[in-house]
């Protein structure tokens, strides 16, 4: 556990991931639903939402600590190692153990032992780049005033979140280049860390704001998904799920101000536990690890419906969370004895 961990933004490293899950959950497994009915659809789409919602939590914390630090290529080796450990380590376990047809096979050991090269975690690739450029982006921070600041993070709120809105509801395609969202999320963050005057509003405030986001962003799934069951032009869900979401960018925003606002004592355990977060992403979500994590081991929740689906869903998520983990402590203890940290 690394000195300096404040407990209120591990809380909120820890929910991001709960959230990730959450949407990897929904999305990567298998679901039948009875025709004319969409309890199971709403519930489903709500739990599914979440995963860019976290994303952008992530975005928050990185870009908020970054902004005030300077460029360290020893970070750079640290998060790739750990990336290769894992892909590595997991592709040599399926190898033994995989039911499915053989994956060895110079392709697959390619792009396993250049996991960020080749895209295994599009995530964590993209977070190199965002990690690299920084200390260019601090260079821009420093010598802006407040209001070019905010002239370029409107600029770039029209573009990369309002438009695609637009388009979506006139029928187009609309696909935002994460590596430039990244950026827009890091002068997000860096505008609270210079201005922070203008985000000192309690944390009771923000979080109450953030109850009202979740609950409009509810009403608007139920409508979405009512309106798509008798509607023959359906509208995209990418209206509310993709990172670009405006009203899910500003829930992340509330919700980041209210953690970073929130005085609470250092608490050992959850410092612990917010420092296997990544560690918690690259194992659930390793290509290997997915469709058998989703479509077997948990393969029985597709007959579920209503009530007992959210009590499966709850159990489910929690599990993967606290196992991956623990995965993930035992891995930096390893590396602790070994001296990589």
């Amino acid at each position: 556990m690394k000195r300096g961990r404040q407990s209120n933004f591990e809380l909120f490293r820890i929910l991001s991931a709960f959230l990730i899950i959450m949407h990897h959950y929904a999305i990567h497994s298998t679901w039948h639903f009875e025709e004319g009915t969409i309890n199971k659809q709403i519930f489903l789409d709500i739990v599914g939402s979440a995963g860019k919602f976290g994303v952008n939590c992530f975005l928050l914390i990185s870009g908020y600590f970054l902004v005030k630090t300077s460029f360290k290529p020893k970070k750079i080796f640290l998060l790739w190692f750990e990336v290769f450990f894992y892909s590595v380590g997991i592709f040599l376990v399926m190898v033994f153990y995989s039911k499915e047809a053989p994956i060895l096979d110079w392709k697959n050991l390619i792009t396993v032992g250049m996991p960020i090269t080749f895209n295994q975690y599009w995530f964590v690739s993209y977070y190199v780049l965002f990690y690299c450029l920084a200390p260019i982006m601090n260079i821009l921070v420093k010598h802006m005033v407040r209001r070019q600041h905010i002239f370029i993070l409107l600029i770039l709120f029209v573009f990369l979140s309002i438009k695609p809105v637009i388009m979506t509801l006139n029928g187009m395609h609309s696909n935002t280049e994460n590596g430039l969202w990244f950026l827009f999320v890091y002068l997000i963050a860096a505008y609270i860390r210079e201005y922070p005057e203008y985000f000192s509003k309690s944390a009771k405030n923000y979080f109450l704001k953030s109850f009202v986001i979740v609950s409009v962003i509810f009403l608007l799934i139920i409508e979405l998904d009512k309106y798509n069951l008798e509607a023959k032009n359906t509208l995209s869900k990418s209206l509310i799920f993709d990172i670009s979401s405006p009203i899910y960018l500003v829930l992340a925003v509330f919700l980041f101000c209210g953690f970073k606002n929130w005085r609470v004592r250092t608490i050992p355990v959850i410092n612990l536990v917010g420092s296997a977060t990544l560690g918690v992403y690259l194992i659930h979500d390793n290509k290997f690890v997915r469709p058998y994590l989703w479509k077997e081991l948990t393969a029985y929740k597709e007959s579920y419906n209503d009530s007992n689906l959210v009590v499966e869903t709850i159990i489910i998520v929690v599990s993967v969370y606290f196992i991956c983990s623990f995965i993930d402590i035992f891995r930096q203890k390893i590396f602790k004895i070994v001296h990589i940290a």
